[in-house]
């Protein structure tokens, strides 16, 4: 009969050492449930847009930095050229346009004018002599190569008679208005250039997206980069949540904006303001750092609960607990 008493001790034994060593991942009452997670925050790698060289990195690991803030950029010499260049051009465009749309000076017309005067008169002066020496050469008085030069000498400055007065005509009549178009087009080619020379100048130079900290530096000053790769990760402090699992039995108790104390080991005098923002519409295993074999076999649904921090306490990777009240209807 002593053995049978002696069974039923060790049977408790074995059923008290599995509470104390196999805790659950959940655990709840009638009225909260209690989930365990860690802390986890925005983080935005910063890379830049254009390849280069780094020049400087202007922040270190753990320092503070503001959105806008100067992160690194790069040497810019070249990209500096480039703009100077497309500013020359954007100039010179400019001063074209401007000139056609004036029009011509009155002084321009009046130097034309005598243009023509003097070709008409250089113009009579050749046609006389011209037909004073045809007469010379029909009556065998001067040889064909006196006649000849005074021949080429007369289609010359008819020549210039009829370029300086279509001139004057043109000046009268103005500059054409395709004319003015198409400098007008070409000054907006010249500042598009301008403005992508600008706009990879700019891109030389790198600001953090975020208010937060630098969580890691990825490049140091003096490497070659290639858009995208990148240069320093932030993480944004003051956007923290907790990933936690609630299973299947307790999903119907919770929604969206449901309340959460969450404290931590670290301030365990402290209770941080959570809200549920996320409920997945998925079922998943519990994630392998659950601490049984059984709890991890079990069929459970992510939540998101975001945390209040306003001193920036809690930090990424920070194991946290919360728990919801049931019976909170806010």
């Amino acid at each position: 009969m002593s053995k049978k008493y002696v069974i039923f001790p060790i049977i408790g034994g074995i059923a008290l050492l599995s509470l104390i060593f196999f805790r659950p991942h959940v655990s709840h009452n009638n009225d909260t449930i209690k989930i365990s997670g860690n802390i986890e925050i925005t983080e935005v790698e910063v890379s830049f847009k254009i390849p280069g060289r780094v020049d400087k990195r202007l922040v270190s690991e753990g320092e503070f930095v503001g959105i806008g803030q100067n992160v690194a950029h790069l040497d810019h010499r070249e990209l500096s050229q480039e703009v100077a260049v497309h500013e020359a051009e954007v100039q010179a465009a400019q001063a074209q346009l401007q000139e056609m749309e004036v029009g011509y000076l009155p002084e321009e017309i009046a130097q034309a004018e005598a243009k023509v005067r003097q070709a008409e008169a250089d113009f009579n002066r050749y046609l006389a002599d011209y037909e004073r020496q045809k007469k010379l050469f029909e009556n065998e008085v001067i040889s064909s190569r006196e006649f000849d030069m005074s021949k080429s000498a007369y289609e010359v400055a008819k020549a210039k008679q009829t370029g300086a007065k279509e001139q004057l005509a043109l000046l009268q009549r103005g500059i054409r208005k395709e004319k003015i178009d198409q400098a007008r087009a070409q000054l907006e080619k010249a500042k598009q250039g301008l403005g992508l020379a600008q706009t990879k100048l700019s891109n030389a130079n790198l600001t953090s997206p975020i208010t937060g900290y630098v969580l890691s530096e990825n490049i140091q000053q003096g490497e070659f980069v290639a858009p995208g790769t990148p240069i320093v990760t932030i993480g944004n402090l003051n956007d923290v949540w907790m990933r936690g699992y609630i299973n299947e039995r307790d999903l119907g108790k919770v929604r969206l904006g449901q309340h959460v104390d969450v404290t931590s080991d670290s301030y365990p005098e402290k209770i941080y303001d959570g809200t549920i923002t996320f409920i997945s519409p998925e079922a998943e295993f519990t994630p392998k750092n659950v601490q049984t074999e059984q709890e991890r076999v079990k069929l459970v649904y992510r939540i998101k609960v975001s945390i209040n921090n306003p001193n920036q306490e809690l930090k990424p990777g920070m194991p946290v607990d919360g728990v919801i009240d049931l019976n909170d209807e806010k």
